[in-house]
């Protein structure tokens, strides 16, 4: 039998909130977004959001193609007067290139809104930085100017502003969306699965005619879990390390007792031999506690599946009322190799055969 095998589990990764808030970091924005131009878009939403804290009512203007100078606003685009808020991802630092983006923002929220009819009252810039003495010198002269000469009120919401906005009360949501602390731990990962590739090597098995005596006849999946938990098991006996060993049987244990209860309650509400929906009710069961299986044996989900067939090949569980008599019939045959048909369809099967024979003698 030739299968194929993952010669190496691959370790992912899983990012996990923690409880306590991060530090503000403006830099980690572009981090989490891996480029500069990804942190700059988080950056003008955070500017949004951190507005909309004092202005409920804060709006933007999307780029169609220009976005009128605006990032945040508040206020009517028409016949009103209007606040604009400009977000700039200076995250490097400020020299002479970034003074003459300002110059160029501002003067086109400016002339957008005497293009389209409404009045500029303040203009805030936004930025993930502080100014150096010369830079702060050149804000503040242009600072008067533009404000003499347009009437505007111009604001600055630099790193330390950003940082004293985030860090009050009232805008704690913001400030957890944005700068939650996260970690990046591996996850945990689990056993490769295995295909089998010739199912028919388990037509014989035990937990194949427990399968067929309750209705179920496409059994090749059920077959491929089985043998998955064959390899773990064996694996794991190969290794002998006696956590894992140990992990193991709390495994077995645990998958027991999902089978018990869920058979004991399906006998007592059917009373015929097939409890409608048992084995789809203990796999959801085990499904559902497959997170908490010790990580140690790296138990993937098709080998916890495939522990409760072991369990069913063992002749300890099924999913017919009487499986325990169906376990002894079938190790009873085992060995003479007399082929053992399941309970619900041999009478049946036994007429077909009789009829054929008749039929034969009859045209001979």
């Amino acid at each position: 039998m030739s299968v194929a095998v993952c010669s190496k589990r691959v370790m992912p990764i899983m990012q996990v909130s923690l409880q306590s808030s991060g530090l503000i970091d403006f830099n980690i924005l572009r981090v989490r977004a891996a480029s500069t131009d990804g942190g700059r878009a988080i950056f003008e939403r955070m500017i949004q959001d951190l507005v909309g804290v004092r202005y409920p009512e804060v709006s933007t203007v999307e780029a169609n193609p220009g976005d009128w100078g605006i990032d945040a606003y508040v206020g009517e685009l028409f016949e009103d007067e209007v606040s604009v808020w400009q977000s700039k991802y200076f995250i490097d630092g400020f020299n002479k290139s970034q003074q003459s983006q300002v110059r160029e923002a501002y003067e086109s929220a400016l002339k957008s809104a005497k293009e389209h009819g409404y009045t500029l009252a303040t203009w805030t810039l936004c930025m993930p930085c502080n100014f150096d003495g010369p830079n702060e010198q050149w804000w503040k002269k242009w600072k008067k100017k533009k404000e003499g000469e347009d009437s505007v009120v111009i604001d600055l919401w630099n790193e330390a502003k950003l940082r004293r906005l985030l860090i009050a009360e009232d805008a704690r949501a913001v400030r957890e969306q944005y700068f939650n602390a996260i970690a990046t731990v591996p996850a945990v990962p689990t056993r490769p699965v295995v295909t089998l590739e010739d199912p028919e090597r388990y037509d014989g098995a035990l937990f194949v005619r427990q399968m067929h005596e309750a209705g179920m006849f496409a059994c090749d999946e059920a077959k491929e879990e089985f043998f998955n938990a064959e390899i773990l098991s064996r694996e794991i006996a190969d290794k002998a390390v006696p956590e894992e060993i140990s992990a193991l049987v709390d495994s077995r244990a645990v998958i027991a007792s999902l089978w018990s209860q869920r058979f004991n309650s399906a006998l007592q509400v059917h009373p015929g031999r097939q409890p409608p929906g048992l084995y789809e009710r203990v796999m959801d069961a085990v499904r559902e506690h497959h997170p908490a299986l010790p990580k140690v044996i790296s138990c993937g989900l098709i080998h916890a599946f495939g522990l409760v067939h072991q369990r069913v090949n063992d002749g300890r569980a099924g999913w017919v009322r009487d499986f325990q008599q169906i376990a002894k019939q079938h190790a009873e045959h085992a060995t003479s190799g007399t082929p053992v048909m399941p309970s619900g369809a041999s009478r049946g099967d036994a007429m077909t055969g009789d009829m054929a024979e008749q039929k034969e003698g009859e045209a001979s």
